[in-house]
């Protein structure tokens, strides 16, 4: 394997999923469609249902019959998403659409990820993970900031043209995948990839070894998830830090425009939010510190950013939320180099694919609760509920772990027995 043609294909992969003009703008679109806030919201929210639903067995996918056909089909479904978004006349096409980019993202979701880890274990190199996975996601982000600065071009063209380019864009995807190596690091890992063989064989024993196939994979993952609780505890504080990111650059379209600032221009300020979190991607491939304190160190600065994103201000705005997109970015690399070495080669992509779920479960509630709030009361107010929400988090889990701690330290350290004929 030429792991530094696999590396260079899988950065170009990135930029082209990344590139996204219309995630600046969608929800101005979609008001402009006659959608209320809260509709955009239920539509956020069928997003992540779908994303609950299949995230983890698009993983599994990924482990048993191959990460690349995983992205080439991920490419496929994002083209066929992105068509659904231009239809009009009945909402159920915007929906359809949500559906399938939730599904497309599903595919690509622990999927890429595995793939670049299990590349560099193939090759020798899997120490070289977290600078090579923190150029990936610094990569996504610069070319989402680039997107962002791209959005006034996306209101000028409409929302069918700006979809159609972001056709194109998954297009580039599979043609940057089609020549990637599939990594085969375990002997399991190589049997199962292998597809049947039709030849002598009837439907029904075909069906029944890919049962089989996915039984088994189902007792290893379940497995796992029992075995090891601190790596699950891990994957759902990156979910519960991820939330808030997403939730601002979805209302923040709004809330702008609300404060004033041109809607032709609104992907403009916001610009240097993604850059933030590449900021924080850098931090984490030089951190060296403990892992639990610095995610609620975190936590802590990400609530007070997301609710300094409730303010009128511009400046105020874009501190807090570049603050809370910091804390993403950190968290995004520190964790996944952490799990990434505890998982198996054979269940990498479906174990990435459950932190990724867990988020989706806490999307599915936060996305329409934000937006009723924001409906009914104010952006402002839906912001200072979702810091104040992370923050109370933040120190039930702080709470827990420093506990924790005096426990175990009491449990290494007993106290010493008294001497006899000592008081």
């Amino acid at each position: 394997m030429n792991i530094k043609k696999q590396t260079v294909l899988m950065y170009l992969y990135e930029a082209a999923l990344a590139f996204r003009m219309v995630d600046a703008v969608w929800v101005i679109f979609l008001l402009e469609r006659g959608f209320s806030l809260a509709e955009v919201g239920i539509a956020e929210g069928v997003y992540h249902i779908t994303g609950m639903i299949f995230e983890v067995p698009s993983g599994m996918a990924a482990d048993l019959f191959g990460r690349k056909r995983t992205l080439i089909l991920s490419g496929i479904v994002g083209m066929c998403s992105a068509v659904f978004m231009t239809m009009e006349g009945w909402r159920g096409f915007v929906y359809c659409g949500m559906i399938l980019s939730a599904l497309s993202l599903n595919l690509a979701s622990g999927t890429e990820e595995a793939l670049v880890y299990d590349s560099l274990l193939a090759a020798g190199c899997e120490s070289s993970y977290k600078k090579v996975w923190s150029n990936i996601s610094l990569i996504a982000r610069t070319a989402s900031a680039l997107s962002c600065i791209a959005s006034p071009i996306a209101i000028m063209l409409g929302f069918k043209y700006t979809y159609y380019i972001s056709v194109s864009l998954y297009l580039c995807t599979v043609l940057f995948v089609l020549p990637v190596q599939e990594p085969e690091v375990t002997e399991k890992q190589k049997m199962s990839r292998k597809q049947p063989e039709t030849s002598g064989l009837h439907y029904a024993k075909i069906k029944h070894e890919l049962g089989r196939r996915w039984r088994q994979h189902i007792r290893g993952t379940g497995n796992f998830i029992k075995e090891n609780p601190k790596t699950m505890v891990k994957l759902f504080a990156d979910a519960a830090l991820g939330c808030p990111c997403y939730l601002i650059m979805m209302y923040l379209q709004e809330h702008l425009v609300n404060c004033g600032w041109p809607k032709s221009f609104i992907g403009i300020p916001m610009v240097v939010i993604p850059l933030a979190g590449a900021l924080g991607t850098r931090i984490a491939a030089k951190n060296k510190s403990s892992l639990p304190k610095a995610l609620l160190l975190c936590g802590v600065l990400s609530g007070i950013g997301t609710c300094l994103v409730g303010s009128d201000a511009l400046v105020i705005i874009l501190v807090g939320a570049c603050a809370q997109r910091v804390c993403e970015g950190f968290t995004e690399i520190a964790v996944s180099e952490n799990v990434n070495r505890d998982f198996s080669s054979d269940y990498r992509a479906t174990l990435v694919s459950v932190g990724s779920m867990c988020y989706s479960v806490l999307m599915i509630a936060a996305s329409p609760a934000t937006g009723f709030l924001g409906e009914r009361y104010s952006v402002n107010a839906a912001f200072y509920l979702l810091g104040g929400g992370l923050l109370g988090a933040t120190a039930v889990m702080g709470l827990w772990y420093f506990r924790r701690r005096s426990k175990e330290a009491c449990c290494f350290n007993p106290p010493r027995p008294q001497q006899e004929g000592k008081r």
